[in-house]
């Protein structure tokens, strides 16, 4: 945390913080080059209760009752309560207004992009005017840096000719690709977003029919897998999975330990 120094007024060569005063130009009865006064008990008692006389360190953030947080999607379940207040409040009221800093202020750093609830996300805006804080909330779909891809990671049998189609919950087609896997540990990619979303995943696989599995793709994952494995020989029906793995180096807010 950013820390400041705290100064001390300053007056005809003397400096007091706090009751307890010492020269300026730092002269004591020191001996020994210590900064402790030497062989005068009343000024050695000061030495103690005020310190060596420099200047004292004293948290800048006096009255913030919380450390900013930088995740890029910072998740309403996880706030504080008197911050879902404040966020409740701009939502039903269409905005959140104090005389201060906001406590939303305090929690959300520079890195924040949006804040989700509910399933959608929401960019933070915050208006000062004359004094007045003004929390505003505005949907949007958070974007990734780059594409995501669904990797087919095992079949039953190889080769195996298959087909996979994504398409957003509206129906519409995102992606449409044809593979041909070789081996049964495939590593072969297909694209699927680049946006955060609900995406429904359709593998056709010749002769055998189709499956379809719905995708979210919320916080950024590092790797999504498809498995599909074989079903009743006797109808020839077979299963999907997708399975993603998240970011590992996920770091806890510094307040959210203590809620």
């Amino acid at each position: 945390m950013k820390r400041r120094t705290l100064l001390a007024a300053v007056s005809t060569g003397t400096a007091t913080v706090a009751g307890c005063t010492g020269k300026l130009d730092g002269s004591t009865n020191d001996t020994e080059g210590s900064g402790r006064p030497d062989g005068d008990e009343n000024a050695e008692r000061e030495y103690e209760e005020c310190g060596t006389g420099e200047l004292a360190d004293e948290d800048e953030d006096v009255g913030r009752q919380y450390e900013e947080c930088n995740h890029r999607i910072l998740h309403y379940r996880i706030l504080p309560e008197d911050v879902k207040t404040e966020v409740d409040t701009a939502f039903n009221q269409g905005h959140y207004e104090s005389d201060g800093e906001l406590l939303w202020e305090q929690v959300a750093g520079p890195g924040v992009e949006a804040l989700e609830r509910d399933g959608l996300h929401y960019a933070p805006q915050v208006n000062v005017d004359n004094g007045v804080h003004v929390l505003h909330f505005q949907e949007i779909t958070p974007q990734y840096n780059s594409t995501k891809y669904l990797t087919v990671h095992s079949v039953p049998e190889a080769p195996l000719e298959l087909s996979i189609t994504v398409t957003d919950t509206e129906g519409i087609v995102l992606e449409e690709t044809d593979l041909t896997i070789q081996e049964r540990d495939s590593d072969q990619k297909v694209p699927v977003a680049s946006e955060f979303g609900t995406y429904l995943v359709e593998v056709t696989v010749e002769d055998w029919g189709s499956v379809t599995e719905e995708l979210t793709l919320g916080s950024s994952p590092e790797e999504m897998l498809l498995a599909i494995r074989e079903g009743d020989k006797e109808d020839s029906s077979f299963s999907i999975s997708i399975q993603t793995s998240a970011d590992d180096g996920y770091a806890a807010c510094p307040w959210e330990q203590s809620i």
